[in-house]
């Protein structure tokens, strides 16, 4: 038992390691192409297809067998479609885009806003999620913590600042939607087949899209650069996304929500450390009031994993 209880919590850690890492890995990557190749852009639609290819390839073969005994219906496939356009082409491309002008650990704050996003569309488009005075307060604490960040001096003194910050916030959003959308219509899908189709889609769809906008295109040959592109696609885009499906089944919902928290905070130190990476207090008052208003919107999960009412 106890055993068991040490392989959770190493996974569970082992997960939030990767994701935090994983916004500095991005920013490693588009540095280094600018570098390798001499080119005055990064080509973050090109990189970002490449990571979505690479991974859609990797979990493809254990995709097959489901695949082939549960053929995909019109709705799974309208699914996987928008799973493919939304949550990897748009949301990847605007991410990796807006991490050329903005701290990646900033860039990691503003999508913890994925949580209240998810409840602000299932109140919407499901009904099936209770709408009290918690919930209210917290997706307003979360706002004025975006707002916060907003208006913070390392933001608006950068040419774009404003348009990167708007495009991650966007990118939350395009995160979102397939995700009630899959909720609502295709929740029965292997998680294999959807990632493996929809990461295979949308990475092409990425490519396109570069070819159109970012040509000339060149593959980099540097040895660090596929290393770290490897690391992202089975690791932080595979491996965490298995894990977390498992853990799921082994782990309350509402102590694996905590990864909102924790994978920001991860994603701070590395580009503090590695990157030398430095907000203002204003961007760190506006994370924790974010953090505030994600606990106060899932309260009462945490008083009833605590106290069990």
């Amino acid at each position: 038992m106890m055993q068991k209880k040490s392989l959770l919590y190493s996974l569970f850690f082992l997960n939030i390691l990767i994701w935090g890492s994983s916004w500095a890995s991005v920013r490693f990557l588009l540095e280094r192409y600018t570098q390798i190749v001499g080119s005055p852009t990064s080509k973050p639609f090109f990189i970002a297809g490449l990571r979505y290819v690479l991974a859609g390839f990797i979990i493809f073969p254990f995709a097959i067998k489901s695949i082939r005994e549960k053929p995909l219906t019109k709705k799974d496939i309208l699914s996987l479609f928008c799973y493919a356009l939304f949550f990897i082409a748009l949301s990847n491309a605007l991410v990796f885009w807006s991490q050329q002008f903005l701290p990646s650990s900033l860039c990691s704050i503003i999508f913890s806003l994925y949580p209240m996003l998810i409840l602000v569309l299932s109140f919407l488009f499901l009904q099936d999620e209770t709408i009290h005075l918690l919930k209210i307060l917290g997706t307003f604490v979360s706002f004025l913590g975006v707002v916060l960040i907003f208006f913070d001096p390392l933001i608006l003194e950068i040419p774009i600042g404003s348009l990167a910050f708007f495009s991650m916030v966007l990118s939350v959003f395009f995160a979102a939607f397939p995700t009630v959308l899959i909720r609502k219509y295709s929740i029965h899908l292997n998680v294999l087949v959807l990632n493996s189709l929809g990461m295979l889609l949308g990475g092409v769809f990425l490519l396109i899209t570069a070819f159109i906008v970012e040509s000339p295109l060149q593959l980099p040959k540097d040895l660090p650069f596929w290393l770290v592109l490897l690391y992202l696609s089975a690791f932080a885009s595979c491996y965490t996304l298995i894990a977390f499906f498992w853990l799921m089944r082994h782990v309350q919902l509402t102590k694996l929500s905590l990864s909102s928290y924790l994978t920001p905070l991860v994603s701070l130190i590395i580009g503090v450390l590695f990157y030398h990476e430095s907000l203002n207090i204003q961007s760190y008052l506006g994370m924790l009031f974010i953090f505030l208003g994600i606990s106060l919107i899932d309260a009462k999960k945490y008083r009833m994993m605590l106290y069990g009412k």
